[in-house]
């Protein structure tokens, strides 16, 4: 009699555990995939897919408001991109920072940006559009060996 309410026990205690793993359900279904191992193709990224890159300023459209950016490092989205150039596209909503020398930052506008500037950005890739959240400029490339 004691050992079957010790297996009953045991048993409660696993079902009970196992519960909420099975509740969660699998991932969701627009998560999209970014392996980052080059084999992905990029325009297939949907709005969940946030970019984190540094690299610096190679053209700046005023018209288009974008910035194009050779790719020196990022997440695992970015990988496959390093070495490239990436357009990235910018809003009003788009924030400017400018990084001091001393670790402080302040904020800037579009107009402020200088190709040749090490930047930051972070944003979304979706449908192949890099759209910027905010844009750092004066980045360190701590990525650099």
């Amino acid at each position: 009699m004691k050992k079957i309410t010790v297996i009953m026990l045991v048993l409660i205690m696993l079902v009970i555990s196992a519960v909420p793993a099975l509740a969660a359900g699998g991932p969701p279904a627009d998560r999209g995939a970014a392996s980052g191992n080059g084999n992905d193709n990029p325009s297939r990224f949907g709005v969940r897919n946030p970019y984190a890159l540094s690299g610096p300023i190679a053209d700046i459209d005023l018209e288009a408001r974008t910035i194009t950016v050779t790719v020196v490092c990022g997440n695992l989205l970015v990988k496959p991109y390093i070495g490239q150039d990436v357009i990235l596209q910018t809003t009003e909503n788009t924030r400017f920072l400018l990084r001091n020398a001393d670790g402080s930052v302040i904020p800037i506008t579009f107009e402020d940006l200088v190709v040749g500037e090490n930047v930051s950005s972070h944003g979304r890739l979706a449908d192949g559009v890099w759209n910027a959240t905010r844009v750092t400029q004066g980045a360190l490339l701590t990525c650099l060996p």
